[in-house]
Order: C-alpha cells, then sequence, then structure tokens
C-alpha cells in the first residue's frame, strides 16, 4: 500500500469537512444493535462514529494494518467513551482477521484502490458477513481532487459495482459525494 496525501489527516473536525461521517453512516442504514466490522479503519474516524450510533447493544470490530492506528483509535474511543463498544484487531497484509459469520456490516472505506487484490478482500469481507450481510463501500470517485491517491490509482464506478458482483454481492446501489463514492450491497 502507498501513502497518500490522506493518510496524516488524523484530525477529525478536519476529515469530517470533506467526508461527512455521521451522515454517510445513516445514508448506508446504520442501526442501534448492528455489529460492524471496519475493515481499514485507520485512526477510527468512521468505527468511532459508528460505535456511538451502534450503541451499548451493538459492537464495532476495527481492523488495520498499522499498530499505532489502533493505539491511537483505543484512545479515542476512550476520550469519547464508546471504548466498550469497540474492538480492534491487527491485520497482517490483505486478509481479514475476523470469524466467518460474525458482523451485520462490513465498511471499507477509502481502502480498495490500495490493495493488490480488491476483489479476493471483498470475498474475505463477504465471508465475515452474517446473512443477510451489508458491505459498505467508500472509494474516490475517479477524478482529481485536492486531496486523496493519485488518478492512476483510482476506479470508475462501473469497476467497482463489478468487483461487487463477482465477489457475491447484490443489489448494489451508489450514490456520489463531490470527491467520494458510496457504495452499498447485499450479501447473497
Amino acid at each position: 500500500m502507498t501513502e497518500h496525501r490522506h493518510s496524516k489527516l488524523s484530525n477529525f473536525e478536519e476529515r469530517e469537512k470533506i467526508l461527512p461521517s455521521r451522515k454517510i453512516l445513516l445514508n448506508f442504514g446504520i442501526k442501534t444493535g448492528q455489529h460492524l466490522a471496519d475493515l481499514g479503519a485507520g485512526f477510527g474516524f468512521f468505527a468511532i462514529r459508528a460505535a456511538e450510533i451502534v450503541g451499548e447493544q451493538g459492537k464495532v470490530e476495527a481492523v488495520d494494518i498499522e499498530p499505532e492506528r489502533l493505539d491511537s483509535l483505543k484512545e479515542r474511543a476512550q476520550e469519547r467513551g464508546v471504548f466498550q463498544g469497540v474492538e480492534t484487531h491487527l491485520a497482517e497484509g490483505e486478509t481479514i482477521p475476523l470469524s466467518s459469520e460474525s458482523v451485520d456490516v462490513a465498511l471499507i472505506a477509502t481502502v480498495l484502490h490500495e490493495l493488490n487484490d480488491p476483489l479476493s478482500y471483498l470475498q474475505d469481507a463477504k465471508r465475515i458477513l452474517r446473512t443477510p450481510g451489508e458491505i459498505w463501500i467508500i472509494e474516490w470517485q475517479n477524478k482529481e481532487t485536492v486531496m486523496g491517491p493519485p488518478l492512476t490509482e483510482r476506479h470508475p464506478i462501473d469497476y467497482w459495482v463489478s468487483l461487487m458482483e463477482q465477489a457475491g454481492f447484490d443489489n448494489i446501489w451508489v450514490q456520489t459525494l463531490p470527491a467520494f463514492v458510496l457504495i452499498k450491497g447485499n450479501s447473497i
């Protein structure tokens, strides 16, 4: 994976301006009591917001390859009072260290474009979903923006939808934001 211009953006307030986490999670249909995996959770931008929304009856599994990010995420979860609802998992490479059929939702935010094999990762994400389960993807639009990965690492919406279908997802829903695309699918 390569480091992009957004990788150091750990300040929630700054990031919230370009990627409104609460609004996005509500658009996807997050519910109280859900068990969500944030795959590539980083500093916890979505994981912590999700933990606030799913509440004490829900749970968030935060997965990342960087132990420092997970440590920061734990600190932020403690500060925001959602520490009990967030569990962190250190991943090795492009595998997801969660049990099969263990979560209701898999969220993958601005990660797929960095992977060597995004199709295999989507298939692994499908493995961890209960039936019925949903996958929520946030990716950069295939156009130049002030921040984010180079245009050469971005893909058109049809590419992501095709990969989701190949991985076994259906009922795919797409919404665009100025710099991002939101994609939701159901496991079959």
